[in-house]
């Protein structure tokens, strides 16, 4: 029986049409390219063969008239899947590879999307790669609803190395913040900026998140430092960071948004939930009044285990 060939091109329709996963049986063939763009498509290759369960689904993609077909040698078809080292995608070594990356910063996204914290096309997401270049989510886009493929590679002077699969994605103008930070900070490797609810209402209206009334907050932050106002979509906001982010993980932009950052997605991430979560119950106890502080004693502890951990971290 002629074998079935699925092409690169065949991939991107399905991506196109909303399917990710395909079901080959052992007349398929998936060439080369093709397998490379179902795994930057985050589209599952599944096999179905004379192994497979046999209550296990099966679509049939094999009468599906988008895909095209052309007899072809027989070849071996080798389908490979993203191990995440580690606890899971988005805690990864400094020399993961750019494929992983990818699908973490999409991950990252949508978690972000989902729960509420980066909302229509706001914010943007980049990661340090191994070689040093850093891969960026494009601007004007939904965090949410993006693919791999969408992602742009630029170098730390902010040229534009390799653009998106659709060209009409330009960079981010939110860039030179991102730039900043990885020119400061050598041992961070992820940066999220977004536009949070609550840290934003403390921001503009109490000038402060304080750290003197959840002690797991002062213990994590220390202190939340609140920059300059700065335009947003300006080199205005790398100026607004620059003497804050060599000593903080966790910053907000007066007026605009939030900086987290972190040596994977997985800590800037957390950085960030813990942020919004700290303001939406300070806001809280805010509106109720009679807010209660930690005693002095409590907090002159904290200071010293603050104290404690920030030697620790420059001693590395």
């Amino acid at each position: 029986m002629a074998k079935v060939v699925y092409t690169d091109t065949d991939i991107e329709e399905q991506a196109r049409l909303g399917i990710k996963s395909i079901h080959l049986d052992e007349n398929a063939i998936l060439t080369d390219v093709a397998y490379e763009k179902a795994k930057l498509l985050n589209i599952e290759i599944v096999r179905n063969g004379p192994n497979t369960p046999p209550n296990a689904p099966v679509r049939p993609y094999l009468n599906d008239p988008v895909l095209r077909r052309v007899p072809a040698v027989p070849a071996p078809v080798k389908i490979k899947t993203i191990q995440a080292p580690g606890r899971d995608i988005l805690h990864y070594p400094a020399d993961v590879s750019e494929e992983h990356l990818r699908a973490a910063i999409i991950r990252t996204g949508q978690i972000l999307y989902d729960s509420g914290l980066m909302i229509s096309n706001d914010g943007n997401i980049s990661a340090r790669m191994a070689d040093g270049n850093i891969l960026m989510t494009p601007a004007g886009v939904g965090k949410g609803r993006i693919q791999p493929v969408d992602l742009l590679v630029i170098n730390i002077d902010g040229k534009l190395l390799r653009g998106a699969a659709d060209p009409t994605l330009k960079p981010s103008s939110e860039q030179p913040m991102h730039l900043e930070v990885y020119r400061q900070r050598p041992d961070i490797r992820a940066v999220i900026h977004t536009h949070l609810i609550y840290a934003n209402v403390l921001a503009i209206s109490q000038g402060k998140v304080r750290m003197d009334v959840i002690p797991e907050a002062a213990i994590a932050f220390g202190e939340i430092p609140i920059t300059d106002f700065s335009m947003p979509s300006s080199p205005q906001n790398a100026e607004a960071i620059r003497t804050l982010i060599k000593d903080h993980d966790v910053m907000l932009i007066r007026n605009h948004g939030s900086l987290t950052i972190g040596k994977t997605l997985d800590e800037a991430l957390i950085n960030l939930e813990r942020l919004e979560h700290v303001s939406k119950t300070l806001t809280y106890a805010e509106l109720l009044g009679d807010v209660n502080a930690l005693p002095p004693d409590m907090l002159e502890a904290i200071a010293k285990i603050v104290e404690q951990s920030k030697k620790k971290k420059e001693s590395r």
